[in-house]
């Protein structure tokens, strides 16, 4: 089996928006200060560097080796020339949501989840993109989620990362997002993933609270992280269980990021963007 390609970008849904980064500042803080000085004896102490800034929440999608320019020029045409609005109403309509709304006339809220389990595949040739069509029919409505809990990567007695799930009432965000990696994965940006994707935002990851050269070349970013810092977590996942670090998040853009969030003056620390399509 080859060798893993040296992680450069990749593709996602930022979390922090101009209305959701006071819900997520606050809760981020409380959860930082809890962790750091944990009170109850079933929490061990999370070491504040493993908690991720603010500015680096996301959700990703799919990992990338684009090494020169001309492949990520050719990868950031590709997402901008997507008909996004045309997703999230395909998404909408492979939803069960839908099903549930044309029976009842009303859907519960539920936590986001796939429909089945899917692997990704690659190929040279160019996905059929979806391009606008000669009509224009009314946009789809925005996609908005909440981000629930604390959820172990790995063993919940041994894991190394926490993330916060994402909670979608219409159910879009999961097949929206699967359309994504099977576009860019179609088009060979993406690094095959021999698993079902997983969206989840990285709350914890004690690889963080180790030196640079752990977390060089993407070492700290996707599932396959996990470094020598695992802790027994079990206390903190049932102290957060149902907690709500932001309601009505919505989601406002899909980008393409470079590997290795930055210290940004003025901004704290965030993942550069390369490119972006926005969102109804």
């Amino acid at each position: 089996m080859p060798p893993r390609p040296p992680l450069t970008h990749f593709l996602c849904l930022p979390l922090v928006t101009s209305s959701s980064r006071p819900l997520l500042q606050t809760s981020l803080e409380q959860f930082t200060a809890e962790a750091v000085s944990p009170t109850e004896g079933s929490t061990v102490r999370i070491p504040e560097k493993a908690v991720r800034p603010l500015g680096t929440l996301h959700l990703t999608i799919g990992v990338m080796s684009l090494p020169t320019q001309d492949r990520i020029d050719a990868c950031v045409t590709l997402l901008q020339n997507l008909d996004v609005d045309d997703l999230l109403r395909k998404a909408q309509m492979a939803s069960p949501a839908t099903s549930v709304s044309r029976s009842t006339g009303a859907a519960d809220e539920a936590v986001d989840e796939p429909l089945t389990s899917t692997s990704t595949s690659t190929s040279e040739s160019r996905p059929d993109v979806p391009a606008a069509s000669s009509t224009q029919p009314s946009p789809p409505p925005p996609l908005t989620i909440s981000l629930s809990g604390l959820h172990p990567m790995h063993n919940p007695s041994s894991t190394s990362i926490l993330y916060a799930h994402p909670v979608d009432p219409t159910f879009r965000l999961f097949n929206f997002c699967q359309s994504l990696l099977q576009l860019f994965s179609s088009a060979a940006f993406l690094v095959p993933e021999n698993r079902p994707l997983r969206l989840h935002a990285t709350i914890v990851n004690t690889i963080y609270a180790k030196d640079k050269s752990a977390r060089a070349k993407g070492g700290g970013h996707g599932r396959s992280s996990q470094g020598k810092g695992g802790f027994d977590a079990t206390g903190w996942i049932k102290r957060y269980e149902g907690f709500e670090w932001a309601a009505r998040v919505k989601i406002e853009k899909v980008v393409i990021c470079e590997m290795g969030a930055k210290k940004v003056e003025g901004d704290g620390v965030k993942y550069m963007e390369v490119g972006s399509v926005s969102l109804p």
